[in-house]
Formats: structure tokens, C-alpha cells, sequence
């Protein structure tokens, strides 16, 4: 039943986003939205329903915003320009909108008055999508930022050397590209940089265990003595930044793996599924992988919600001891879930024996 609920409410949203008039209109729409939301979530929908209905109406509300910025302003992204969206929006897994992470591509021989209409369009969407209450990125990774529009043949060549010179830096922004996806313009821009990445990848042998470590960066969700490892000072002393703990390594792990099988987009659950059709995880560390994955993201939107509701900033971090019993019980098997995977992860890129 709850699921049919969300499919009813996502069709009657979408109406509503297609009739919206303003960015004012818009942004009481992200209200309305975080009330389904939080509906869904206490009356227990599936959790990957609930971010399958998050993405959708993140997709609509761009290309509603970009629709509206033309027809009132007149700004607009030209022909032979693509809108790319990045991160998690470009796997179409965020829990609640987060900050900003996009990029544009244009054709080789775009004429400078058409450049010109590409940084107005990149500019003011920026801030109109802040308008309506999407933050920017921190790390500046969004189209206004010039590092991140370029032609497609400047594409090409950044790309060869965020493959081929694995410097953290390189690696963090690869991390955030390779899942790129085309949200508004000529689409075939963003196919031809995802057959670029492919093949650069296989062009360099030691880009993916590189690839790798960086994945595991992190340390393991468990100390020695096989307690939850909380942090141990400053504002967050005594939680579990989710991401840090187990959501980043099996999403990012996952595209990885996808990645070498050569495979571009989708989402987490969707990578897993094929990871288990290819036999690099099996069966029954599939189910492990996947029931952590889904714990620990549903898990963050339910923090996230409470602290919106309690007009406070959402965040990644949990105090274990403030779940109940059984929910601390299921983070303790979502977390060792998590070590299932790093294992299998590590194992098949022989990362032990590698020296970074």
C-alpha cells in the first residue's frame, strides 16, 4: 500500500512541477515534496522507492528550472551543450537534495557568442537552483565553475589525466565524474564521454587498483576490539559519519566494479545486482552487501528528516547509542555487512599486496 501511495503522489507532483510558473512556486514544491517524503518513510515504504521517487523529482524540478529561466529570462544552454548532473544525482540516488555537483560539455567549434550563452545558462542555474534551496558544493564542482565546462575534446584530455596521474585530487574528481549523466542538451555529448571513459580506462592497467585505494581510504567500521568506531573529539564526538563508515566504499566500490565490466550509470542497488550476475560477489554476499547498503541509506534519510524537523541542518552522522536496541543491533550487522564487502573489495584488487 504505501508504495501505490507514492506512485499516486509522484504522478499528482509531477503535474504540479510541470504547472509551476515561478522559482517561488518551485521551491514550495521541495516542501511539499519532504512531506511525502517523511509520509513514505513512517508509513515504512520500500527505501529504494522512496530514492527512485527523491530522483525523479530532482530530474523534474532542473528541467522544470531550466524551462522557466528560458521562457522568462531567456536564459538558455545552446545547441551542441549538454547539462550534466554528477555524484549522486547522476546515479539517481540521493536521499534529500544535497549540494550541487554538475558540469557541462559543449561541441569542439561552438561559436564564443554561444560560449558566452553557456556561462550565462551554467551561472543562473547555479543560483536558481540555490534559489530553491539546493546548496552549492563546497568543493566548487558545479557548471559555473569553468574547471568543470569545457568542450568534449578538453573533456577527453582531462579525463586521460585524472586516469592516468592518480593524485587524490585526480581520484576525488574521477570519483565524482564517472557516473556522469545528461539531464538537458544534446545527450549524445554525454554518451561519447562515457565511451571515452571506458576506454581510457582500459588503455591503463593500474588506474583501477589505484581507483581502489582510494576507495578504501577510509578506516574500517570497527576498532580492534570490534567496537562501532565513533569519532573521538570535535563537534561530532561519539557518532558514526555514515558515509565515511560504509555508504561511500559500497557506492563507490560498486562503480568501480561496474566500472571495469564496463558499466556507466545507474545506481547502487542496480550495480550490486549486476556485480552478483557477473559472479564478483556471490549470492550470499550479494544479500549481506545489499541489506547493509539499504539499512544504512535508509537509516540517513531518517536522520536527515529528524533533523530538518528539528530545524537543524542535515547530516551524515549518527550517535549509536541514541538508536534503540534493534537498531543498533541492525547497524552493527549493516556495518559488519560493510566489512564483508571492503574484504571481498580488497581482495579482488589485490590491495594488501600494493604499495601506494
Amino acid at each position: 500500500m504505501p508504495n501505490r501511495v507514492i506512485s499516486e503522489e509522484n504522478f499528482y507532483l509531477h503535474q504540479e512541477i510541470e504547472a509551476a510558473r515561478s522559482i517561488d512556486e518551485l521551491r514550495e514544491l521541495g516542501v511539499k515534496m519532504l512531506g511525502i517524503v517523511r509520509f513514505a518513510t513512517h508509513e515504512h515504504a520500500d527505501i529504494k522507492s522512496i530514492v527512485q521517487l527523491i530522483s525523479r523529482f530532482n530530474d523534474a524540478i532542473n528541467l522544470r528550472l531550466i524551462a522557466l529561466l528560458e521562457s522568462t529570462e531567456g536564459i538558455h544552454l545552446p545547441e551542441g551543450a549538454a547539462y550534466l548532473v554528477l555524484g549522486s544525482e547522476g546515479r539517481g540516488e540521493q536521499t534529500l537534495r544535497t549540494d550541487q555537483d554538475s558540469a557541462i560539455v559543449y561541441v569542439d567549434d561552438l561559436p564564443p557568442e554561444k560560449l558566452r550563452d553557456v556561462e550565462r545558462f551554467a551561472a543562473r542555474l547555479v543560483d536558481a537552483l540555490e534559489e530553491i534551496g539546493v546548496p552549492r558544493c563546497p568543493g566548487n564542482m558545479m557548471a559555473s565553475n569553468p574547471q568543470w565546462r569545457h568542450s568534449l575534446t578538453e573533456w577527453k584530455q582531462l579525463l586521460e589525466q585524472w586516469i592516468t596521474v592518480p593524485t587524490p585530487e585526480h581520484m576525488l574528481n574521477f570519483g565524482m565524474f564517472q557516473d556522469l549523466r545528461p539531464l538537458h542538451g544534446d545527450m549524445a555529448l554525454g554518451t561519447q564521454l562515457r565511451d571515452h571513459i571506458r576506454a581510457a580506462v582500459r588503455l591503463s592497467p593500474f588506474f583501477l587498483p589505484n581507483m581502489a585505494g582510494h576507495v578504501v581510504r577510509f578506516p574500517s567500521p570497527f576498532t580492534m576490539l570490534g567496537r562501532i568506531r565513533v569519532e573521538q573529539s570535535g563537534e561530532h564526538k561519539g557518532k558514526v559519519d555514515l558515509k565515511k563508515a560504509g555508504i561511500f566504499a559500497i557506492t563507490a566500490g560498486a562503480s568501480l566494479l561496474a566500472l571495469e565490466a564496463g558499466i556507466i550509470g545507474g545506481n547502487t542497488w542496480e550495480k550490486l545486482e549486476l556485480l552478483g550476475k557477473r559472479r564478483v560477489l556471490a549470492g550470499g554476499d550479494l544479500a549481506t552487501i545489499e541489506e547493509a547498503y539499504t539499512f544504512l541509506v535508509q537509516l540517513r534519510l531518517q536522520l536527515q528528516l529528524q533533523s530538518l524537523a528539528a530545524g537543524n541542518t542535515p547530516t551524515n552522522y549518527v550517535d549509536p547509542l541514541a538508536l534503540s536496541a534493534r537498531e543498533r543491533e541492525q547497524f552493527r550487522q549493516a556495518l559488519n555487512g560493510v566489512s564483508t564487502f571492503l574484504w571481498i573489495f580488497r581482495d579482488y584488487y589485490l590491495l594488501d599486496y600494493i604499495s601506494f
